[in-house]
């Protein structure tokens, strides 16, 4: 299980063994990121993901990776445009027998889109450019379209990327795939950023 948001070595090692995996995770062209929502809170904030999804039978663990450097687009408040999550899963997650349920499905896409934003969040707040005061990010609209099971149990592949920032509106896609080509689900959403002087 992952430990404060970070892969241990034992994850590493066992997704290692999948070698699509293993590729992604030894490239010197991404580097891993804190998982912030799987590390549980006093508040209970979070607690879905750092509580409720935290088991064996359903997300065994995540490793989110970013592309190693910035984004020249700093000025919006983008300084990372793209994330790639591992999500290890179990078979609690399941709809039917060996295929997860089409609303988790969503939440990993959705979970994903809020990583990147909450990731560029922590960046200016590690530049100086603003404090965490204040800041909430919500889901306004999440198109989803199912092209293939997601089979269970299983390790997955999450693309997220940001397609543009409009104010405190941020436009984004996703995938969930198998690593190798296979496309499970896809996604567009927009997020509302509140609390941004942006």
């Amino acid at each position: 299980m992952d430990h404060n948001g970070m892969p241990t070595s034992a994850v590493i090692k066992r997704l290692s063994a999948i070698p699509w995996c293993r590729t992604l995770l030894e490239s010197p062209e991404w580097t891993s990121i804190r998982f912030r929502s799987r590390v549980p809170k006093a508040s209970a904030k979070d607690s879905y993901f750092a509580e409720t999804l935290k088991t064996q039978r359903t997300i065994r663990s995540c490793t989110a990776l970013r592309p190693i450097g910035e984004s020249k687009r700093g000025k919006d408040g983008i300084y990372v445009d793209e994330l790639r999550i591992l999500f290890e899963l179990g078979n609690g997650v399941n709809g039917w027998l060996k295929i997860a349920h089409g609303g988790f499905v969503v939440t990993m896409l959705d979970e994903a889109m809020g990583l990147l934003l909450s990731h560029n969040v922590e960046v200016r707040f590690s530049k100086g450019i603003q404090t965490y005061d204040g800041i909430g990010i919500f889901t306004a609209y999440l198109n989803t379209t199912y092209k293939k099971p997601v089979p269970t149990p299983s390790t997955v592949l999450c693309t997220v990327k940001i397609l543009r920032r409009e104010r405190n509106k941020i436009y984004l896609r996703a995938t969930i795939e198998d690593g190798e080509g296979t496309v499970f689900t896809t996604a567009e959403g927009m997020f509302v950023e509140t609390g941004s002087k942006l």
